[in-house]
């Protein structure tokens, strides 16, 4: 049986260490989508995508450089655990044979499991045992994962997900398998069935998450994930940011041919690329700017600026100038 004594405590001096320590800003795993020790939520109405939307976005976080859906930049590559908890494996891998096709993709970094199939968190014994095969795959690794999935969720407990016991079941799973693996967690689930539309009789609206209030509450960020109507793709809406550092929101087209969705407004020039050339023009031109300024051109989250300037721009900018209320006026010197 693994170690139960997950926590420990801070105090004075430790405290102090840990403060001065620690980094300014969560790390992305994925810009704007993924980042370090966070919790993302994906949820759809049935047959929406999600999977493989899910499953395109774990492949790709494999590979340093690579731009999930063509946009959201992986600074370095990742190591992914991916516990697929209904049907047969054959279904991911046959999406997995032709993704790899045509999106970055190192296998090497990427484990998928069926393993937790059949398990039911609200009773004790299964939740020790799923915690053990969990440790028992990352033992067997040869890396740490730095994301652990879980696709879809409501097959992890005995009651449906409108029940607060079956919803704290599940996260309270989740939080030793992060607390224990100092992981990231995603999850894919499904919305409610909605209201009937008085307009439009036999269709349902205004859909949401479904499941016990406690469930959102773990997360840290989720995405409402809708089909187009032509089902040639979807578009994902934010629906939880706590952090704020993920993208509002963004439409894909999907290829049916390889299983593959890119944002339809994606260019080669990513946020960070505009905040680059911004600064390198800034330079050029000696002009000073504030971080609202970078902000304004990048479009980058104010958490990812944050990350940026306790990061790779921490020796780029000198600061001019000190504006009113603590404001800082930057210039580029790197």
């Amino acid at each position: 049986m693994i170690d139960q004594t997950l926590e420990r405590t801070w105090n004075g001096n430790e405290l102090l260490e840990a403060i001065e320590s620690t980094s300014e800003e969560r790390k992305a795993i994925i810009e704007n989508f993924l980042y370090e020790k966070s919790a993302l939520l994906l949820y759809a109405d049935d047959g929406e995508g999600k999977s493989v939307l899910l499953l395109q976005s774990l492949m790709q976080s494999t590979v340093a450089d690579s731009k999930v859906f063509g946009e959201f930049l992986v600074p370095k590559e990742h190591n992914v655990l991916l516990f697929q908890m209904e049907r047969s494996i054959d279904e991911s891998l046959e999406r997995m044979k032709h993704l790899k096709t045509v999106i970055p993709f190192n296998p090497d970094n990427f484990c998928l499991s069926v393993a937790l199939q059949g398990t039911n968190l609200q009773d004790n014994s299964s939740l020790l045992n799923a915690l053990d095969i969990v440790h028992t795959i990352t033992l067997g690794l040869s890396f740490k994962p730095d994301i652990i999935a879980f696709d879809p969720i409501y097959t992890l407990a005995q009651e449906d997900l409108s029940s607060a016991k079956a919803c704290n079941a599940i996260t309270n799973f989740f939080r030793l398998v992060q607390l224990k693996h100092e992981c990231s967690i995603m999850a894919t689930s499904h919305t409610n069935r909605g209201v009937r539309d008085p307009e439009n009789p036999g269709k349902r609206v205004g859909k949401d998450m479904y499941g016990n209030r406690f469930l959102s509450a773990f997360f840290t960020g989720s995405y409402h994930i809708s089909q187009e109507k032509d089902g040639e793709g979807a578009t994902f809406n934010l629906d939880k940011n706590s952090q704020k550092n993920l993208e509002k929101k963004f439409k894909l087209v999907y290829d049916p041919s390889c299983y593959r969705s890119w944002i339809t407004e994606s260019n080669t020039t990513s946020k960070k690329d505009l905040l680059d050339n911004y600064l390198k023009t800034c330079k050029m031109s000696n002009k000073t700017f504030t971080t609202a300024d970078m902000l304004a051109v990048s479009k980058v989250s104010d958490s990812t600026l944050r990350g940026y300037l306790a990061g790779y721009l921490r020796e780029k900018l000198e600061t001019v100038s000190i504006l009113k209320q603590g404001k800082k006026l930057y210039r580029f010197i790197g």
